[in-house]
């Protein structure tokens, strides 16, 4: 195997990645790439690369990893794309994502889950904005079901108080009050099936 090249990262100038036989390898810091010796159109032992990949990269994109869920939750897809954006090989990835999801460190459902009780508690939202955002962070749509049916959201109720708090005591409404309380609710994420039950609910 032969160092075909070696490039500074314009996002990371700190960090060189490394180039085997005309391929994207690895990425070190500069000490590292001194410390192990790796030079541009040199060879490097199979025993080298395979510790430089299972060792020294891997347990730093595994500490990647847990430094960014010590935050807060995150879904499969945010790691995935954090431990991409620090342009770990895909081999590398699968192989912390692996030691991520056995251990659960990722869960999409719990994440799910958590985000239905936190969002219920602090911004009541309709079924299908819940949906919406949990696609957005990349939970795939039997994983949001699942939460879905889990937990116990009460779409009419938490649309019927938002509509009240937004009516602000008002026991009537003209159209364009109506128009403008319907819209609330749909970008609240409420269907016209929900935001009709409400308005006839709350007799306007």
């Amino acid at each position: 195997m032969i160092v075909t090249s070696i490039e500074q990262q314009k996002k990371d100038p700190d960090k060189y990645n490394v180039f085997v036989d005309g391929e994207f390898a690895f990425s070190l810091y500069m000490q590292d790439i001194l410390f192990f010796k790796i030079k541009e159109n040199c060879e490097i032992a199979e025993e080298r690369y395979n510790y430089i990949i299972n060792e020294v990269v891997y347990i730093k994109a595994q500490d990647k990893a847990l430094n960014f869920l010590g935050y807060k939750m995150r879904t499969e897809k945010e790691m995935r794309d954090k431990l991409e954006n620090y342009d770990y090989s895909e081999g590398v990835i699968e192989r912390v994502m692996e030691f991520l999801l056995k251990y659960g460190y990722i869960d999409d459902f719990k994440y799910a889950m958590s985000y239905i009780r936190q969002s219920q508690r602090l911004k009541p939202m309709g079924m299908l904005g819940i949906k919406m955002k949990l696609r957005e962070y990349g939970i795939d749509d039997e994983t949001i079901e699942n939460a879905i049916l889990e937990s116990d959201i009460d779409e009419v109720e938490d649309a019927y108080n938002l509509l009240i708090k937004k009516m602000r005591g008002k026991e009537e409404a003209d159209e364009k009050e109506k128009k403008k309380y319907h819209d609330f609710l749909l970008r609240r994420g409420y269907s016209y099936d929900i935001i009709k039950d409400v308005f006839k609910r709350a007799e306007i």
